[in-house]
């Protein structure tokens, strides 16, 4: 399938000036395995959880440092063009 996105791979963005100890404070307030982000050179690798909150709620936390490259993170949902 073309275009399709393995919704289980890593996630990878730039970890700024965090800390492993920080990044694992979040992922434990969100109830996340302490494996689930690692800081390897720089860049945050994130290991989606099989719960989406979990997921979402780490994505968020971390999106709200201001020290990812992580876009916004919230729902999102495709709304087409009107036809004229």
């Amino acid at each position: 399938m073309t275009g399709c996105v393995d919704p289980n791979a890593p996630i990878k963005t730039r970890a700024g000036k965090l800390t492993q100890m920080q990044v694992d404070a979040i992922v434990h307030s969100c109830g996340g395995n302490p494996e689930m982000v690692r800081i390897e050179n720089d860049d945050l690798i994130i290991y989606p959880a099989k719960d989406l909150s979990v997921t979402g709620c780490v994505l968020k936390a971390l999106q709200a440092t201001g020290q990812t490259t992580l876009s916004r993170v919230e729902n999102q949902r495709h709304n087409p063009p009107e036809s004229q």
